[in-house]
């Protein structure tokens, strides 16, 4: 009788992970072709290409970082910096206020 193995919930995560990276880098190979493809043709009537990069038609970094939470990180760090940011305008705020009180 043959064995089976069972995943940890980890493992499951890791493997749908890398089923999706396959999958956005399967999709990213492809844009590439169009990409090269427009090069020899899509241009708009004054001769411009209307898509500059590959990147114009999907951002595929974003997209890897979002199955592997990487963007939530940086959300966090943006929210941390904006909090930063903002106590120190009201230190700012209020530091102006006590000179003027005691300017008077």
């Amino acid at each position: 009788m043959e064995q089976v193995e069972m995943m940890t919930m980890d493992e499951l995560h890791l493997r749908e992970q890398a089923h999706d990276l396959r999958s956005i880098d399967q999709q990213e190979l492809m844009t590439n072709f169009a990409f090269e493809s427009r090069m020899v043709q899509g241009a708009d009537e004054k001769g411009n290409y209307v898509v500059k990069k590959p990147s114009d038609i999907v951002n595929y970094t974003k997209i890897r970082k979002k199955i592997t939470g990487e963007i939530a990180e940086d959300e966090a760090k943006v929210s941390h910096l904006k909090e930063l940011s903002d106590r120190a305008k009201r230190a700012r705020e209020e530091a102006l206020q006590e000179l003027k009180k005691g300017g008077n």
